[in-house]
């Protein structure tokens, strides 16, 4: 059921799903107590009406449909503090509406957002389409988010930063988790891929940072845009990997390295990367993911490292 209108209404409740992911982070029952009143500030001091129950698919936000003082359609986000969701409103607000969805308004902290209202607003994840015009939509979306070279300090983090320490991590978990899947030559080869690419970027870019299918929804004011952002500074090259084998399973056909193969060509020559450039990218982003889920004693670690040695004969690495 809806929430009535009005700015007196009550917020909608956290689903369920975000508050249980939020209670195993650092203060998060607090945030959660918290949550009630700073939605019910925000709705007044921006002048807001909560139009119906928030939106269920976020891991550690609180985001729902709400309506402006002059009636317009948007949306209320609101997220947990943490270092991944610290730079979304600088993002928005630089790429201005290319590829994303709009900022309209944030808080001071950034962790508060008001944003376009996006319509139909249906994720590429739920489209029934065939895979290379999903993949072809998804890279034009990409260009527009990259349209821009990134200078001067934005105040996002470094790719090359960030991934130096997940390829740290990388070598700590294969010399303490040794799985027999992964042959520790491989994986060296893939930390050095993580700390290697954003080193030899062509340009620097503002990356969305998690580019799946289900963050790019359809649009009006342009066939498809962006949301979520978990923004970083540099290779272009870094964007693709989510996409790339989500918009179906390429492992699921006869032949994947076949259809990797076509289906990197087909962006390559969209986005103007190389082939065994965006290859390299996705071989050390499976790797560093096979091994998120060893660490975390999950299951399709094995089957990833298997994917990734797939992409490498493409890479050439």
């Amino acid at each position: 059921m809806g929430i009535p209108s009005g700015t007196g209404a009550e917020p909608p409740p956290v689903p369920e799903a975000v508050a249980a992911n939020v209670r195993l982070r650092d203060g998060g029952e607090r945030w959660l107590r918290e949550l009630p009143g700073a939605l019910a500030e925000l709705r007044d001091a921006w002048g807001l009406r909560f139009e119906r129950a928030p939106y269920s698919g976020g891991s550690c936000s609180w985001a729902a449909p709400v309506r402006t003082a002059d009636g317009s359609p948007a949306v209320l986000k609101v997220s947990y503090p943490h270092r991944e969701a610290s730079g979304e409103a600088t993002a928005l607000r630089f790429w201005a509406g290319d590829g994303a969805v709009r900022l309209l308004r944030s808080s001071r902290n950034g962790f508060s957002l008001l944003l376009e209202g996006c319509t139909p607003g249906t994720p590429m994840s739920a489209v029934c389409a065939p895979a290379d015009e999903l993949l072809t939509a998804g890279a034009h979306t990409l260009v527009g988010l990259w349209g821009r070279e990134a200078t001067g300090d934005l105040g996002l983090e470094p790719l090359d930063a960030v991934l130096t320490e997940w390829a740290a991590l990388l070598r700590e978990r294969l010399d303490r988790l040794r799985p027999e899947c992964a042959d520790p030559g491989f994986v060296h080869v893939a930390a050095d891929l993580l700390e290697s690419l954003p080193a030899t970027a062509a340009r620097t870019v503002v990356l969305h940072g998690d580019f799946n299918p289900g963050n790019i929804l359809a649009a009006e004011r342009a066939p498809w845009l962006a949301i979520d952002p978990k923004p970083m500074v540099g290779d272009p090259g870094y964007d693709l990997w989510p996409l790339l084998v989500q918009v179906d399973d390429p492992f699921a056909h006869p032949d994947p390295e076949a259809v990797l193969c076509r289906r990197l060509a087909l962006v390559s020559g969209i986005l103007g990367e190389p082939v065994d450039r965006l290859a390299a990218w996705c071989v050390a982003r499976t790797v560093e993911s096979a091994f998120e889920r060893f660490n975390l004693c999950q299951s399709g670690g094995r089957e990833e490292m298997e994917r990734a040695e797939v992409l490498a004969r493409i890479a050439g690495v």
